[in-house]
């Protein structure tokens, strides 16, 4: 191809570029619209009369008297509950949560975080369990997730990697 008919090419591809790439023109509203709204509702509404009677407030005392029953389950009640109540100290433990603050391999790490959360949090006690090969700081003893949110706001501060986590506590017998 000869020089003139490249040049063509080059600019025809090049201004039809132009072209493509320019931004396309929206026409503008100019007129301004009314957006007020009004309109009587009066006759949909309901009427409601002001009661002009009021009621008479009496101060006298009234007997009650009690309330008869024609079964009684309270027996059986009874005996369901003394069950729960063996059943629960014979497993001994209860399932709840606890804030988890160190879990690791060093034992020196696990005492010196136990020994600053006595600092941090004095009302809450600071446990240090070891399971082969790891060593766990462990706080607080809550039954509700929820209720263990409050103290792990507070570690995290200083410890991120702290999280709560489930954990079983035993029953104290008092």
């Amino acid at each position: 191809m000869n020089k003139p008919l490249k040049n063509l090419a080059l600019c025809l591809t090049l201004g039809w570029v132009c072209w493509a790439c320019s931004p396309q023109t929206v026409p503008q509203q100019t007129s301004v619209i009314d957006y007020s709204y009004e309109d009587d509702i009066t006759k949909y509404r309901p009427l409601f009369e002001p009661e002009q009677t009021k009621e008479k407030v009496s101060n006298e005392v009234q007997s009650n008297s009690p309330m008869r029953v024609s079964f009684d389950v309270s027996d059986k009640l009874n005996a369901v509950i003394d069950s729960m109540v063996a059943r629960n100290d014979s497993l001994g433990v209860i399932s709840g949560y606890t804030v988890l603050v160190y879990s690791g391999n060093d034992e020196l790490q696990a005492g010196r975080i136990r020994n600053r959360l006595f600092d941090l949090v004095p009302e809450h006690e600071a446990r240090f369990s070891y399971k082969l090969p790891t060593y766990f700081v462990k706080v607080g003893q809550f039954y509700q997730q929820i209720e263990a949110q409050a103290l792990y706001r507070k570690i995290r501060s200083y410890y991120p990697t702290a999280s709560i986590v489930p954990d079983k506590f035993p029953i104290k017998n008092d």
